[in-house]
């Protein structure tokens, strides 16, 4: 059966529709607290930004290592899946998920704000943010060795590629720190969420584009090594 991991995700998360609500209303009440609440635009497009972001990280990295830590992850890959494709395609069921989840508090965060095109631009660029979140939370909980080591070991590791896309300052024009922002992965979500508040212009995502097509391609590479590590918490 073809995108078994993929489907395996979507009946697991509509198998939870406590938990489900849950991940709709939370981002929902945050960003409605934030919108109603007269926050610069600046800061709030920063807080948005984390939210997402995060929210796609944590959501990949811990429950890899918890069905790690429970056997069920070693379970899957001695089935017969390989390591490669099992990674790919969680990501890639998990980024729909979230991006699903997350779609009505972006939806309240943009409301009458922009265009539907530009609408529709930020639900690709969510989307797009995600996937990229949900990929890095997968390395991310191969290094750790403990739920608290991923959740340390993702917040540490998001809020860094944030700062380098300038999430929490504004580099000088032509400067290095300009440059880095530009490839940077979260670069593009936070300019499409400042311009819905800020009324700035955006520019064409290249830091998106290209970590959208080179991270999968790192994680086939080192699919193998991350799943030695996680079959480390798995067997033990």
């Amino acid at each position: 059966m073809k995108f078994l991991v993929t489907v395996m995700e979507f009946r697991i998360a509509l198998a939870r529709p406590r938990l489900l609500a849950f991940n709709v209303m939370v981002p929902v009440v945050l960003v409605l607290a934030i919108s109603l609440g007269g926050a610069p635009e600046f800061h709030a497009a920063a807080v948005y930004t984390v939210l997402f972001t995060i929210f796609g990280t944590f959501g990949s990295a811990i429950p890899l290592v918890r069905d790690a830590e429970a056997g069920l992850f070693g379970r899957i890959i001695r089935s017969g899946v390989p390591p490669s494709h099992f990674l790919i395609e969680r990501a890639a069921g998990g980024s729909a998920i979230d991006a699903l989840q997350l779609l009505p508090a972006l939806t309240i965060a943009t409301l009458g704000s922009i265009s539907l095109n530009g609408w529709i631009r930020a639900v690709l660029v969510l989307w797009s943010s995600i996937w990229i979140a949900n990929l890095l939370g997968n390395l991310v909980a191969a290094a750790a060795r403990s739920l608290a080591e991923t959740a340390l070991f993702s917040a540490v590791v998001t809020l860094f590629l944030l700062h380098l896309s300038g999430v929490f300052r504004t580099p000088l024009p032509q400067s290095s720190w300009a440059v880095i922002e530009a490839f940077s992965p979260f670069q593009a979500l936070h300019e499409t969420l400042l311009t819905v508040s800020a009324g700035t212009s955006t520019e064409f995502p290249l830091g998106l584009v290209v970590w959208v097509l080179i991270l999968p391609v790192v994680t086939v590479f080192l699919a193998r090594s991350v799943t030695r590590s996680l079959r480390l918490a798995s067997d033990g």
